[in-house]
């Protein structure tokens, strides 16, 4: 009994000390969304991102580029949708990088927002490299996030990143 007693109190330690969190937390002109709780807010990565977090030991980084619907019509640009906003992105990103690949835009609805996600992967100084990429639309606006890695950690953090990117409110 003393043994099954202590098994049972090893195990919930170590769901506990495993576990990962996520806080909600604030970006841009109003929007929200789950981080996890191992990152911190940096302004490091990108200057037109209203939203980034990183881990550098995980190598785990994030960053939410939000641009207003009406802001980019003015400028003569309109998309039909979040696939199309993705589409034009990801033509030129990354595209002159080594072993550079995408997989094919998946679309989705979630939190009554569109979603249009794609991964890639490329290779740069001798690092292999993997980023899901998704865009949403929202009534207003929509959000770029990327979510990135090197490779060897994709199997560690690729349940967090799509818990990320399905989780922006505004």
């Amino acid at each position: 009994m003393k043994t099954v007693n202590l098994f049972l109190l090893f195990m919930m330690i170590s769901i506990h000390i495993f576990s990962q969190g996520f806080s909600n937390k604030q970006g841009g002109h109003c929007f929200t969304m789950d981080i996890p709780d191992y990152m911190t807010k940096t302004y490091a990565l990108n200057d037109a991102s209203s939203l980034q977090y990183q881990n550098t030991s995980k190598e785990a980084y994030v960053i939410v580029i939000d641009d207003d619907k009406d802001h980019l019509e003015s400028l003569g640009m309109k998309f039909i949708n979040s696939k199309d906003f993705l589409e034009n992105f990801v033509n030129d990103y990354k595209k002159d990088s080594k072993k550079r690949k995408l997989t094919t835009i998946t679309e989705f609805d979630f939190n009554g927002n569109s979603h249009a996600q794609v991964e890639l992967t490329w290779k740069e100084d001798d690092t292999d490299f993997y980023m899901l990429i998704t865009v949403v639309e929202t009534k207003t606006h929509f959000y770029k996030i990327l979510c990135w890695t090197v490779n060897d950690n994709l199997d560690k953090l690729k349940d967090d990143y799509l818990n990320i990117s399905k989780s922006v409110k505004d």
